[in-house]
């Protein structure tokens, strides 16, 4: 008598925080055993065959024909993102793994962002950005008029490194005002899932 087997791989699922997530288990020849939902780094239990164990409101259970079990998660917070476990009680237990990914669209974070500021010509301005989400959101600089900046005697786009600092970025840019360097610079934000801007201005 054939046993129980996962008829393919749990897909990896990636959604914006606030959304709505679905992970699918498709198991053949289950017969009497039982599936199970597993959060795999706290060991929770979520759900147990056609039962919802979890206090979770945001999490529910579906299924079709004894065979697909789909484990629903509504409105995903950042804390949602992990693996999960599928597994199904057999001797020994048989399982797979899903990653449910939660990306955070980048924005600016304007109180800790430089604003317009006036500086003596041909002295040293500093402007700060600082970006939230996920993935870490990288900062890239430019003149609003579409001109070179012009720091430490160099001109040019530049993409400084940045200093990392409880997961957000912090890039520091040194403009040198003065021979026509005046203009607004404009911080944006962006981690491959939107973009956010902001900045400062000399």
């Amino acid at each position: 008598m054939s046993m129980p087997r996962f008829a393919e791989p749990i897909p990896n699922v990636t959604v914006s925080i606030g959304r709505d997530a679905l992970l699918a288990c498709v198991v053949d020849n289950l017969r009497g055993f039982k599936v199970a939902w597993v959060r795999v780094d706290t060991q929770t239990i979520l759900s147990i065959h056609h039962n919802v164990i979890t206090q979770n409101p945001r999490v529910t259970l579906s299924y079709n024909d004894h065979r697909s079990w789909y484990l629903h998660i509504r409105d995903v917070h950042e804390e949602d993102r992990g693996w999960y476990m599928c597994q199904v009680n057999t001797d020994p237990m048989r399982s797979r793994q899903g990653y449910l990914q939660v990306v955070v669209p980048p924005s600016i974070i304007d109180k800790e962002t430089s604003t317009d500021m006036v500086v003596r010509e041909a002295s040293n301005a500093t402007l700060i950005c600082k970006a939230a989400g996920y993935p870490e959101p990288y900062v890239m600089w430019r003149r609003e008029d579409g001109d070179d900046i012009n720091y430490n005697g160099d001109t040019g786009r530049h993409a400084i490194p940045g200093l990392h600092f409880q997961g957000l970025k912090l890039l520091l840019l040194y403009v040198v005002v003065g021979g026509g360097d005046g203009g607004v610079v404009g911080g944006v934000g962006g981690s491959g899932i939107g973009r956010d801007s902001g900045g400062g201005g000399s």
